[in-house]
């Protein structure tokens, strides 16, 4: 069973190696993540589980109870980013309080850009690319954030 890490482990520090190949093990590790996220968030960078490898998984449906605190909520589609780069970030940026599954208790204003486009292998290891917008892109750069060793509280 994996485990959230939490600072200040210095692997949440640590800048990612790209993944090379995908095999049983790192599927199977795929799979715990996809798991954890459903019960606690809405993305999971491997660092956070204690892999310094460069992918992330991310997803989230809004329960009804969330939709009726928040009727402008959105579901994100599970998506596992492997190798993942943001090749373009809008001017534009938005500021939002942002929480972290490594950090308890703790909530920090973050600037994002409100746009940006992300290219990443999927788990065959075929190129994609993302244009996201909103809190798509927000949790994009705050998982991409993870894979380079930056943390939330970096933005105080």
């Amino acid at each position: 069973m994996i485990k959230i890490v939490k600072v200040p482990d210095p692997i949440l520090r640590k800048k990612t190696e790209d993944v090379k190949k995908i095999d049983a093990r790192l599927l199977d590790f795929i799979d715990e993540m996809r798991k954890m996220i459903k019960d606690k968030g809405v993305g999971l960078a491997a660092p956070q589980v204690g892999k310094s490898l460069n992918f992330s998984v991310i997803g989230f449906t809004p329960s009804e109870e969330q939709l009726k605190k928040d009727p402008d909520l959105v579901a994100i589609p599970e998506i596992v980013l492997i190798n993942p780069h943001i090749t373009w970030k809008s001017k534009d940026t938005a500021v939002e309080k942002e929480g972290c599954l490594s950090i308890d208790k703790t909530e920090v204003s973050v600037p994002r850009h409100k746009k940006i486009h992300i290219k990443y292998q999927d788990i065959k290891m075929k190129p994609q690319t993302i244009k996201a917008r909103g809190y798509l892109a927000r949790v994009l750069q705050h998982e991409t954030d993870h894979l380079q060793g930056k943390l939330i509280t970096d933005y105080k």
